[in-house]
């Protein structure tokens, strides 16, 4: 048998590692613009330009926020958290990018601060998922009989239609903060979000862009759901990043 080999890129965040660092760490540079908060079991949208930084933040306590995201000058090009997962990991934290569709397929967003604390967990359970879809109604009625419960799916679908999005363009999420793993049984499994109150990702936008975020009503955030809070930044004007097309397939 041959040896393994993994498709995991290694080095597109560390050719601009020194400006994300720097626009990471210095708050004097990447003024507040935006603040809002998200009620829990709830979605929002809202654009993003070039340049600026997104902030998902867990303002009481553990709550997992899906994460959506479409190119503003073409919503037809969006998040795609299956490549993502194979191109970067299946949990993901700061250095990881989150990627597009097809044709153009290159990074969206890339993480460059993450404040969970990331404990060691049961069958390398980890947080900030890319296994598991969103919920959506079909779902609780399929597993316990529900109908109408509040899911991610509509949150994120009535949040774009401001932006001319049918439901349709809504796609399976970037699970900021929700904490999953496989069993021994080879068996998804999640645990109450490995985060505390006042944990945030912070994710800089590699093109303008929509974003929908839902406080996920899902269960999969503890015994009860809670608000998100959403903080956009301006970066002021310093040595940009290496332009990030094209991008390369990388030695493996």
């Amino acid at each position: 048998m041959g040896r393994s080999k993994t498709s995991y890129l290694t080095n597109t965040y560390e050719e601009n590692e020194r400006f994300y660092h720097r626009i990471a760490q210095d708050a004097s540079i990447r003024p507040l613009r935006r603040e809002l908060v998200i009620p829990k079991e709830t979605g929002k949208a809202f654009l993003l330009k070039r340049g600026q930084i997104l902030r998902v933040i867990d303002i009481e306590g553990p709550q997992v926020a899906d994460f959506n995201a479409f190119n503003r000058e073409d919503p037809r090009e969006m998040f795609w958290s299956g490549r993502t997962r194979l191109l970067q990991k299946a949990h993901l934290t700061v250095g990881h990018q989150l990627w597009s569709t097809p044709p153009k397929m290159r990074p969206m967003f890339t993480i460059i601060e993450d404040t969970v604390e990331h404990l060691p967990l049961p069958h390398g359970a980890a947080s900030h998922d890319l296994i598991y879809s969103r919920c959506n109604e079909r779902l609780f009625e399929v597993v316990n009989g529900e109908k109408g419960r509040p899911n991610c799916q509509d949150n994120m679908a009535g949040a774009v239609r401001e932006f001319g999005l049918t439901p349709d363009f809504i796609h399976d999420a970037f699970n900021i903060f929700m904490t999953t793993g496989i069993d021994d049984e080879d068996r998804l499994f999640f645990l109450e979000p490995d985060a505390k109150k006042g944990d945030h990702l912070d994710l800089y936008a590699e093109m303008d862009a929509i974003v929908a975020v839902s406080a996920c009503p899902g269960g999969c955030s503890g015994p009860q759901n809670k608000p998100v809070g959403i903080q956009i930044y301006d970066v002021s004007p310093i040595t940009s990043p290496a332009p990030n097309e094209p991008w390369r397939s990388q030695p493996g």
